[in-house]
């Protein structure tokens, strides 16, 4: 799946309106729309509110991954953090 496929199924397994979600992530109803038809590409910045929204990661929602999950891992050193010892 897609993104506009991955969003609207998300969105309508959890019973949420495209006006209840574009109230949640602050953008009007239409940019959902357009989000679920691939008219609109939301900004990264909406992407992380779509994501947080529903709790699944950016790839699962994107659809570089079919597993939901956030890897959250303490284990983990930061991409960009050239000391992983911080």
């Amino acid at each position: 799946m897609d993104l506009p496929e991955r969003l609207r199924h998300l969105r309508r397994s959890r019973k949420v309106s495209q006006e209840q979600l574009a109230a949640a992530v602050e953008v009007a109803r239409s940019n959902i729309s357009g989000y679920e038809h691939g008219d609109v590409r939301p900004s990264y910045e909406i992407l992380i509110r779509l994501a947080d929204f529903f709790g699944v990661s950016l790839d699962y929602l994107v659809g570089r991954t079919d597993r939901p999950e956030i890897n959250r891992s303490a284990n983990s050193p930061e991409i960009d953090d050239p000391d992983p010892r911080r």
